[in-house]
């Protein structure tokens, strides 16, 4: 799942796959907040609940971030398509005229 977020531009996954990891990771939550919350019913030692709350965080981060790459996903395909850029004219030389005199004519014809 991370390997989608992480490479952006590479990696262009369906819209129902994201759903589908969004789905799994919503039911992954679920089960872990319930273990997290047997594990303070129980009297877990701390390091255990702040092990059991920092991967429920970083769990939910997750979530998040693919909560915001399928609605970015949404917005791209909602937009017309990208036309292309009007060609830029080439840049005029200015020092040829620095090298011009009045009556010059150039040595080739």
């Amino acid at each position: 799942m991370l390997a989608v977020l992480e490479h952006r531009g590479a990696c262009r996954c369906p819209r129902a796959e994201i759903d589908a990891y969004l789905i799994e990771g919503a039911d992954l939550l679920r089960r872990a907040e319930e273990c997290t919350s047997r594990l303070h019913k129980a009297g877990a030692c701390e390091g255990h609940r702040l092990m059991a709350a920092t991967t429920l965080m970083a769990m939910e981060r997750l979530q998040f971030r693919m909560t915001v790459y399928r609605d970015s996903l949404a917005a791209e395909t909602a937009l017309p398509p990208a036309t292309a850029p009007a060609p830029v004219p080439d840049k005029r030389r200015w020092w040829p005229i620095l090298t011009r005199r009045r009556g010059h004519r150039p040595a080739y014809p």
